[in-house]
């Protein structure tokens, strides 16, 4: 379909808005309701253009106008962002009528905006400057006092509203009504009157961070990262979030060597343009208290030490121990490049002790929907699985899946900004949706079908085609389906029988459906594939209190009742935890956020860690603290940084992980490993440590009263 933008041609598929024709022909309109991924609804105004489209006539031939069609034009400018464009149609952004329209409108929407900028946490990335600065009069005609409102009202823990500056564009209610589809949000009062609020408690914890991102001026804004910092003063870093298995796309903001600001950034293939609260929120954890220098135990005291000392004191721990005697345990969020250097050590060892937790004793090995699928699927059912715990952006593809599986396009100038099939309030077809989990789920009450049977029970009968009603029901939806996904979670794989992968082969080739089990972390199956599991007469994660000597990096076992205590202990982390404190030597971990490296979601798609500009003292990765135990030990070990790391993952993988695109890749990475295990995975998303509890109070700012005389502003 061809359409000319300010005298250029350009071509765009059916039904695209007037608004992303606009953008695609590389012009520029300003706009402030309109969002990706959100409906369109013309509420702003600023998005004005003359637009006009040829007609036929009665005998069916266009009207032309010498050799050219006739263009007819609407009588008054029209908002793009939900004007379909048409064969033919002319469109103009920079004409007179057009300038004077987007000026008019920009001189209403500042008309009782205040002049917060100088102190507004949205200075230097604010919408409202920028078109005001490009398309206002840039002055005001009006000298009245503005109108006064609540200046830091707070709909949660998490976000602050200044009433003042919301300029009524809708994005916030009609995210809450699209995409977690929680209806907590809306206008309240008319005219000049209109306020946003939320019902009483308050906005639920969940996905509510996500409004502070798409708000075009500062009245939204994050409370965890309230004036901490100016947007041009941040260190901005594009990296992968890694406290769930989804890998959802995000920007660290970093000033003065700490984390202030997490933002959600946009994969269509993975998260979109959501996170969830804990991704963004969490990262105090990060930055408070922090292990910045070695530790070594004196006198029965832990004394900070130079890195030197340390290693001294592994080797006077270790001395007369077999290499092979010696366990090394480490978190399931680790990166390939950390995994593959730790297999590499305990090869050098000849330890068969080493282990990483959490970790299911199964794998399931079918293959797996992407997380674009699961939202254009035709049915979906959930066993014994807490999306909001276990992976929560999944919640949210879901049911993106009940309105529709309608994915806003991607078009030359990135993902449509008005995508004119999306609607507001969409009604969701909530009889796509089973959910079975042993307690109540956010995601149950959008089901049309939930029942808290036994997840094992469940997998069962969908296999066999018995058992409850509920099951039976479940049953029928896969078998009507088209495009089934079953997704399956830490209550089944955590008991899973032996039966459970032939009953999970059975339920695919029986419905035609794709399998989606929930790793237990962040990149737990990407280090299935490498052999990170005990070797025969090998001691686990949970045997580790029997080893001689033991490296636990980025675990907690004391913490969690285990017994923690090898006869020599070196513990490396981030934090002085419970078993740090127990330990014999601590060495300073880095997070996740400040790695360079690699992680597999839960589709098996390589990601992309980048380095945050975190201050971490003297921490190290992984690879480094491996690096210490092996010179401790004399020995020479194989991965000496990253770029060996990257080199041998190449060779093994087949892939060149150091060039990943950004948004990811899809990549078979041959056999996983797995090894029995006796302890169970609890998911929990919030870890202690990650809320700020030193958020920064402000008196409520109280409506001014009637009498109040006020001045310009």
């Amino acid at each position: 379909m061809k359409v000319i933008v300010d005298g250029i041609e350009v071509d765009v598929p059916t039904g695209t808005s007037a608004l992303d024709t606009i953008f695609a022909a590389g012009k520029d309109v300003p706009y402030f309701c309109a969002n990706t991924y959100l409906s369109p609804v013309g509420a702003c105004r600023m998005c004005l253009v003359e637009a006009g489209s040829p007609r036929k006539g009665p005998d069916g031939n266009m009207i032309m106008e010498g050799e050219q069609p006739k263009i007819f034009w609407f009588p008054k400018p029209m908002a793009s962002c939900t004007m379909m464009a048409t064969e033919g149609m002319v469109i103009k952004t920079s004409s007179d009528v057009v300038q004077k329209a987007q000026a008019g409108m920009m001189e209403f929407t500042l008309l009782n905006h205040p002049l917060d900028c100088p102190t507004c946490d949205k200075g230097g990335a604010c919408e409202l400057q920028d078109r005001a600065y490009e398309y206002g009069y840039g002055e005001s005609r009006f000298e009245f006092d503005r109108r006064h409102a609540d200046k830091h009202h707070p709909l949660s823990e998490f976000i602050i509203l200044d009433q003042e500056r919301c300029i009524h564009c809708k994005r916030c209610v009609r995210y809450f009504e699209e995409v977690p589809g929680q209806e907590v949000l809306d206008f309240i009062e008319r005219g000049s009157h209109t306020f946003i609020d939320t019902e009483e408690g308050g906005l639920p914890v969940g996905f509510q961070g996500n409004i502070a991102d798409i708000c075009p001026v500062g009245a939204l804004l994050d409370n965890v990262a309230r004036f901490r910092g100016r947007n041009w003063e941040y260190d901005h870093t594009p990296t992968t979030c890694t406290l769930c298995p989804v890998g959802c796309a995000i920007t660290v903001d970093a000033r003065n060597g700490r984390i202030e600001r997490i933002l959600a950034a946009e994969n269509r293939e993975v998260n979109e343009a959501w996170i969830c609260d804990a991704g963004r929120f969490g990262h105090p954890l990060a930055s408070d208290d922090r292990l910045r220098f070695p530790m070594i135990r004196v006198d029965g005291e832990l004394v900070e030490t130079t890195w030197d000392k340390a290693i001294a004191a592994i080797n006077r721990g270790v001395q007369g121990v077999d290499p092979a005697d010696v366990g090394l345990y480490t978190s399931g969020d680790i990166t390939l490049e950390e995994g593959v250097a730790l297999e590499a050590v305990a090869a050098l060892l000849g330890t068969p002790s080493l282990d990483h937790f959490p970790r299911y004793a199964m794998s399931v090995e079918l293959p797996v929907p992407t997380l674009t699928e699961v939202a254009t699927s035709d049915a979906v059912v959930v066993i014994g699985a807490d999306l909001g715990e276990e992976a929560p952006i999944v919640e949210l593809r879901i049911l993106e899946m009940l309105r529709g599986g309608l994915i806003p396009p991607e078009l030359p100038h990135g993902t449509a900004i008005a995508d004119l099939r999306l609607t507001e309030r969409p009604a969701r077809q909530r009889e796509k949706l089973a959910v079975f989990a042993s307690q109540e789920t956010r995601l149950a009450t959008q089901a049309a079908l939930a029942s808290h049977e036994a997840g094992l029970d469940v997998v069962a009968g969908l296999a066999s085609g018995k058992g409850s009603v509920a099951v039976r029901d479940a049953a029928a939806l896969l078998e009507k389906a088209e495009r089934p996904i079953v997704i399956i979670g830490a209550d089944v794989l955590n008991q899973g029988s032996p039966q459970l992968h032939a009953q999970l082969r059975e339920i695919a080739a029986k419905y035609g459906a794709r399998i989606l089990p929930l790793p237990a972390s962040s990149n737990a199956r990407g280090l299935a594939h490498l052999n990170l599991v005990p070797r025969v007469r090998g001691l686990g994660y949970a045997e580790l209190g029997a080893a001689k000597v033991a490296l636990i990096s980025r675990l907690d076992p004391a913490a969690a009742g285990q017994v923690a205590n090898a006869i020599f202990t070196v513990v490396h982390d981030t934090h002085l935890t419970e078993t740090a404190r127990q330990a014999d030597v601590v060495l300073p971990a880095v997070s996740n956020y400040e790695k360079r490296g690699t992680t597999v979601n839960l589709e098996g798609r390589l990601l992309p860690l980048t380095q945050a500009a975190v201050d971490s003292g003297e921490g190290v990765d992984l690879i480094g603290a491996l690096n210490a135990l092996a010179e401790a030990l004399g020995l020479r070990p194989v991965v000496r940084g990253l770029r060996s790391a990257q080199k041998m993952l190449g060779e093994r993988f087949g892939v060149n992980v150091a060039q990943l695109p950004r948004t990811g890749l899809i990549v078979n990475l041959g056999e996983r490993h797995t090894a029995p295990s006796s302890l169970t995975h609890v998911p929990q998303l919030w870890k202690p440590g990650m809320r700020r509890t030193a958020l920064i109070a402000l008196p409520m700012a109280q409506p001014s009263p009637a009498s109040f005389a006020g001045g310009d502003d």
